[in-house]
């Protein structure tokens, strides 16, 4: 008896998971620590833009309603809807190095700096760091899911 065949979901693999990051890391290489940290700040508000744009398209969020609300309330309205969870656990953490890079960083790299005589050190950037490969990693991420229409099936 033939059986229809479900058309195969897109996949994407952990080496173009791994390559894709290393990629888009490439624009922080060699920039100071405030360089890489408004970079950061920024690629966030490009996440957090192309997130109000979803809502506004798939759940018809009015996009004018959206202009103040935070990563965080954006995080929360996707979840609500049943966005994918894998992506609401990635953007959960990006929230909290976004957070916290545009709270406590800076003091707390001003802070570091004085302790070391105000050189750089590794150990102010590694927060950065970790929140910067997250954020790159989520951003790619949703480029593809975006490309291949692959949010799934949510509560529209």
């Amino acid at each position: 008896m033939p059986t229809t065949s479900q058309p195969e979901e897109p996949m994407l693999t952990q080496a173009e998971i791994r390559e894709g990051v290393e990629a888009r890391l490439k624009k922080y290489e060699g920039r100071s620590l405030f360089e890489r940290f408004a970079l950061f700040i920024g690629m966030a508000q490009l996440l957090e833009l192309g997130l109000k744009n979803l809502l506004s398209r798939r759940y018809g969020v009015d996009i004018d309603s959206l202009e103040r609300w935070t990563l965080g309330q954006v995080k929360g309205a996707l979840r609500d809807r049943g966005l994918r969870p894998d992506f609401i656990a990635y953007l959960d953490s990006v929230v909290d190095y976004r957070n916290h890079m545009a709270h406590s960083f800076m003091a707390d790299a001003f802070i570091t700096r004085e302790m070391f005589g105000g050189q750089e050190t590794r150990f102010e950037s590694r927060e950065l760091d970790r929140g910067t490969y997250e954020l790159e990693q989520l951003l790619m991420f949703f480029e593809w899911t975006e490309q291949n229409d692959a949010w799934g099936q949510d509560a529209v």
